[in-house]
């Protein structure tokens, strides 16, 4: 497995796996209704494009494969951190996560946040953050329970 950044023809790879994985992984967590409106259909590339403006992507790729992807703001944000639901609990996750703790530590960020969805907390939470608040965000007509967490640096 290799961390690299996210290039034009990852992105159909990427938005299937959001897709797949939000269905799969995150559906033991929120309701059919909420998992419809989080991702009622996979993604176009414009999407993705658009969502990615000032920020860092990066990937796990193996064979040809992308295994998981995330998203790194120069404020120190994490987001859209997402492994493939075949891949859970195998280290790409750990590999994203030190791969941003690398580009955090090269621009000298000192914190790292997330909004996290109750199916991430525990990961997050083994990485090192800690909840600071818990919250509810509207999506599409749709209440998710999320967690702002962080950790410095």
């Amino acid at each position: 497995m290799i961390v690299c950044e996210c290039q034009n023809q990852d992105i159909p790879r990427i938005s299937r796996l959001y897709y797949e994985t939000v269905r799969t992984v995150n559906a033991k967590d929120y309701s059919p209704e909420q998992i419809q409106a989080w991702v009622p259909e996979v993604f176009d590339d414009d999407f993705w494009k658009n969502r990615w403006a000032g920020c860092d992507v990066f990937v796990v790729e193996k064979d040809q494969s992308v295994l998981g992807f995330a998203e790194f703001r120069p404020s120190g944000e994490v987001d859209c951190f997402y492994i493939h639901h075949l891949f859970q609990r195998k280290g790409v996750g750990t590999l994203l996560m030190s791969r941003i703790e690398e580009e955090a530590g090269r621009r000298g960020v000192r914190k790292l946040f997330a909004d996290v969805s109750v199916t991430a907390q525990p990961f997050f939470r083994s990485k090192g953050f800690v909840s600071v608040r818990e919250h509810y965000r509207e999506y599409n007509g749709q209440s998710f329970r999320q967690y702002d967490m962080e950790k410095g640096l």
